[in-house]
């Protein structure tokens, strides 16, 4: 596919630019094209977003999408109206919307169409940025300190994230996984004072608010939680004791077992949804928030809490 074959006729219309969630997206026409996403392509890739203001999906799918860009620096984003740009999206056989188109060095390499799940959304754009001309790719390294993070082990995340970081210094995600190794590591003091320098359009992105709510949940574990022993012995002696119950959950989030922390407050939720003002749901959700919400453990508490809420 050539460029004379995607736009034989030129454009007219004048290109605008805005600033969506601290990322720069350019809202692309006939007239500008050729230069921002051919020609733009050659030096780093081009995430093409066909959208119309009239779209549900494209407005859920347009932050995920742009948070994910922006922690690649090889990687751009820009948008194209089908409604005022029919030209275009007939072209390239747009038939609805949303619609991704990735182009690399003048011509289209991968997309996808609708709504996608933030992991595939995720998926998408490291293997773009991985095709990018000089790129460096450091989503293997993000993977490692996920793993890491998941795994409990603060110094491997840490050591992930920092590599990652030194790579592409501008990269939040790798940002705010650093950010979640220093909780993990009881470093709360200077991750909260990265988190507090942040502007509060990059606290925005979804990763940034992830690691916001982990530093703000750590500083609450550690003023609530006590010795994990007796309050097992607590709850065992009596399982209806739900207060014993949520200062154990506590308890184990601060040690590291999230998985335990949130069965304790799903079992309190089945007992008594409403006990203390909601007080397990609101901790449970305050959880889901630090953990991430792609986080498997807490898709799998999630489906658990819609049985319980529910049935």
């Amino acid at each position: 596919m050539t460029n004379s074959d995607l736009f034989p006729h030129g454009g007219m219309a004048q290109d605008g630019a805005q600033n969506t969630g601290g990322h720069p997206i350019i809202d692309v026409t006939m007239q500008n094209f050729i230069e921002e996403v051919v020609e733009g392509s050659k030096s780093h890739a081009v995430i093409v977003q066909f959208w119309a203001p009239w779209c549900g999906p494209c407005k859920q799918l347009g932050p995920v999408l742009e948070a994910e860009v922006a922690s690649q620096s090889k990687v751009k984003m820009v948008r194209v109206n089908i409604d005022e740009n029919q030209e275009i999206a007939a072209q390239l056989r747009v038939q609805s919307v949303p619609t991704i188109y990735a182009f690399v060095n003048g011509q289209p390499v991968d997309g996808f169409t609708g709504n996608q799940p933030g992991s595939m959304v995720k998926e998408f754009v490291s293997k773009v940025a991985s095709l990018a001309p000089g790129a460096p790719d450091i989503a293997p390294l993000l993977a490692a300190g996920e793993q890491a993070l998941s795994d409990n082990d603060g110094a491997g995340a840490m050591a992930a994230f920092q590599q990652a970081m030194a790579e592409v210094p501008e990269s939040l995600e790798s940002l705010a996984g650093l950010i979640k190794a220093m909780v993990l590591l009881g470093d709360l003091e200077n991750a909260k004072e990265i988190i507090d320098a942040l502007e509060e359009e990059q606290l925005e992105k979804p990763f940034l608010r992830e690691a916001q709510a982990a530093v703000e949940l750590a500083l609450k574990t550690g003023e609530t939680a006590g010795d994990i022993a007796p309050l097992e012995a607590a709850v065992s002696a009596d399982e209806n004791d739900l207060t014993a119950r949520y200062d154990l959950a506590m308890a184990y989030f601060a040690a590291g077992r999230k998985e335990d922390a949130m069965a304790q407050l799903l079992e309190s939720i089945r007992q008594d949804r409403d006990f203390n003002e909601a007080q397990a749901k609101t901790q449970l959700l305050e959880f889901f928030e630090a953990i991430g919400v792609g986080d498997p453990l807490v898709m799998k508490a999630r489906r658990k809490l819609s049985s319980y809420l529910f049935s």
